[in-house]
């Protein structure tokens, strides 16, 4: 294990063999969760709103039990917000200061502590709670960051119910489909940030099916201030609609103009630092070979899902735009576990398509991204099992058969 300082909350990095106890807990329950998902998919009468509730709630708090976390970005978060408040640029290389919170952060990463990648929205917002909480302790911050993307991720279940196409029983099982996904369930419960902006963009939606679609179109690009994918919702929606253009520009025009510090901080300080080195992903599969035969592969692969999804659109068929997600998934060397609720969100348009079935799966073995980090960075032939095993989903797209099979009485 590192000899990092004791902290109030336990992160598993570079454990080496002792991070497999953490790990292999969370892919057992994630296993055992994953069949009663599935089942919740594809049985003939999906749960009631309440019965989704009810089920998420008990998985977030079965998640909130585990003494051990796999990501310490719930520190960051932290250590943004109080940076923000005692005056230091979150969007700049952090200077050696004697603040007990950015050090507790700094503790966290052996190398340099990376630079704010949100927006300024969440930073505003982390300011606020760690303003709140600080008086309570390091450990009453973290888990009011913790709580806040819990509540959120619960309160996607309503609002997907409500923002989403369909007759009841459609609505119901694109609610489940978010709101039963184990590995969501865990990163909420772990305080990521993505299910706070996911539901910013399900409100826009909602807005939008209440026949404000303007509104909604800005609501949902305005998500971006949180976490970028708001915007590709956004750009999205007016693509689909386009009495959303006028708000979608809105959105992403005010979402720029208050993100310039993100902008300049990523162009400045993380561009000219940042290394490539891919992890649990399609690239990973392939970096062993051939730097350049990476782009070649991931761009072919990509440009292959996204034609597919660009065909399916023109037929007006929904599940084109789980293609797109599929394809843009393509293109992330280090795709975290949190990042597949935005696929999931795709996969909620048409839950028992196959490329919904695909980017579920996805979602599942995007687990597999903690490994490197939790035990060690794997050596070239491992790292390239690790991705053609995180990749093996996109398989199932060569095939007839949907990967999650609907029940006939629903035909």
């Amino acid at each position: 294990m590192s000899a990092a300082p004791p902290q109030p909350l336990l992160v598993a990095t570079d454990w080496g063999a002792a991070a497999w106890v953490p790990l292999g807990v969370l892919l057992a329950v994630t296993a055992v969760a994953s069949l009663y998902y599935l089942h919740a998919l594809t049985r003939t009468r999906p749960l009631t709103l309440r019965m989704l509730l009810l089920a998420a709630v008990a998985a977030s708090a079965i998640a909130w039990s585990a003494p051990v976390l796999l990501s310490s970005d719930v520190y960051a978060y932290a250590a943004y917000g109080e940076m923000a408040r005692i005056g230091i640029n979150p969007y700049a290389h952090v200077p050696s200061v004697s603040d007990p919170i950015v050090h507790a952060a700094q503790a966290q990463w052996v190398s340099a502590f990376p630079i704010c990648v949100y927006g300024p929205a969440f930073v505003a917002f982390a300011r606020t709670l760690v303003s709140l909480f600080a008086p309570l302790g390091m450990l009453a911050i973290l888990d009011a960051f913790r709580a806040s993307s819990s509540l959120a991720f619960l309160l996607c279940i309503p609002l997907a119910y409500a923002a989403f196409p369909g007759d009841r029983s459609a609505r119901l099982r694109s609610a489940a489909t978010i709101g039963l996904n184990p590995v969501a369930i865990w990163c909420a419960a772990e305080g990521h940030n993505d299910a706070i902006a996911l539901a910013i963009v399900l409100l826009g939606f909602l807005l939008a099916r209440r026949r404000w679609v303007g509104i909604g179109a800005a609501v949902t690009a305005l998500s971006a201030l949180v976490k970028l994918p708001g915007a590709a919702a956004a750009i999205a929606f007016a693509v689909a609609d386009r009495r959303a253009r006028a708000g979608a520009a809105a959105g992403i025009a005010i979402a720029v103009l208050f993100s310039i510090p993100l902008v300049k901080g990523v162009a400045q300080n993380l561009g000219p630092h940042g290394t490539y080195a891919p992890q649990a992903s399609l690239q990973a599969a392939v970096a062993p070979l051939s730097p350049v035969l990476v782009w070649i592969v991931a761009g072919a692969v990509c440009a292959a899902l996204a034609a597919r999804g660009i065909a399916l659109r023109r037929r007006r068929l929904t599940e084109g735009w789980i293609w797109f997600g599929l394809a843009a998934w393509m293109l992330v060397p280090n795709p975290y576990p949190w990042y597949g609720i935005w696929l999931v969100s795709l996969a909620a348009l048409e839950p028992r398509s196959r490329a919904a079935g695909v980017a579920i799966s996805l979602s599942l073995l995007a687990l597999l991204r903690y490994i490197p980090d939790a035990v060690a960075t794997p050596a070239p032939p491992l790292a390239a099992a690790l991705g053609i095993l995180a990749a093996l989903p996109l398989l199932a797209l060569f095939t007839r058969r949907p990967v999650i099979m609907s029940d006939s009485h629903d035909r």
